[in-house]
């Protein structure tokens, strides 16, 4: 499994295999919460006016080190689909992480991306400055992930953010 961060992905250059131009960066991963599938990714164009385009998974060729393949400019759209259990990684950023006894267990980090399956397996946690440089970031599996709100994550009261990782 090669797991990146969505941060590691972020800026990633997307590029045409029909004519290798570069037509931007990816912006955002968005992702179900209940599959972990990645849905697609958003992509910047750049400029101060442009607006970040979809790309859905399927239409994506390669991924590796460097950037993201896919075959045309058209596999590019202009909206991503709007589902009520798809979500873009970074407005999770900084959302706090509640178990169901109301808990605060930490603040939503990043998503993890495996890159060869296009899933997303675990979250990653902030517990704290201190904890986060001893210990490192919590993986919190989605499997455990109940729900995602506007204004928190509930989790279910069996997760605990300092036990082992299991990489599920």
């Amino acid at each position: 499994m090669a797991v990146k961060t969505g941060r590691e992905l972020a800026g990633l250059a997307v590029v045409t295999l029909t004519g290798g131009e570069r037509l931007g960066r990816i912006a955002d991963v968005v992702f179900q919460v209940t599959t972990g599938q990645v849905a697609g990714f958003l992509v910047d164009r750049g400029g101060m006016f442009s607006k970040p385009r979809f790309l859905a998974t399927a239409q994506v060729q390669g991924l590796g080190a460097d950037a993201m393949t896919i075959t045309g400019e058209e596999a590019l759209t202009e909206a991503a689909p709007a589902t009520a259990e798809e979500f873009a990684a970074k407005p999770l950023e900084g959302r706090p992480v509640l178990n169901q006894a109301g808990t605060m267990l930490g603040k939503v980090a990043d998503a993890a991306v495996d890159t060869e399956t296009l899933l997303v397996p675990y979250l990653l946690l902030t517990t704290g400055l201190l904890d986060n440089a001893l210990h490192g970031k919590p993986q919190l599996p989605l499997s455990q992930v109940q729900t995602i709100g506007a204004d928190s994550v509930i989790v279910s009261n069996a997760y605990d953010p300092k036990a082992p990782a299991t990489n599920a």
